[in-house]
């Protein structure tokens, strides 16, 4: 499953997360769209404590629907300019890198 992001019914405008009013037309009507994929723009490295402890990456992904998302990177592989699929996975976003 993708995560969504959400087009102005009034504009066309996308937004994520959802709003309840678009930023350029102040309409409040959205739909959801899934969003399979795009393009990592930035990486950080982060660590984790608590229950699951070490280094986590996140990326900065410009979508392919539009917006840009955050997601927990699955390869240590993915670098900046890389296009990576977008998954939902125990309730967070995921980029794994595109092959092929």
């Amino acid at each position: 499953m993708h995560p969504s992001v959400f087009r102005c019914v009034q504009c066309d405008h996308r937004v994520f997360p959802a709003r309840f009013l678009c930023p350029m037309c102040h309409g409040d009507e959205f739909l959801a769209e899934g969003c399979a994929s795009g393009v990592v723009t930035e990486l950080t490295r982060s660590a984790a404590s608590g229950e699951e402890p070490g280094v986590y990456m996140l990326a900065t992904v410009a979508s392919d629907a539009g917006p840009v998302l955050i997601a927990r990177v699955l390869d240590e592989a993915v670098q900046r300019g890389d296009k990576v699929a977008l998954v939902l996975r125990d309730g967070g976003i995921y980029a794994d890198l595109v092959r092929g």
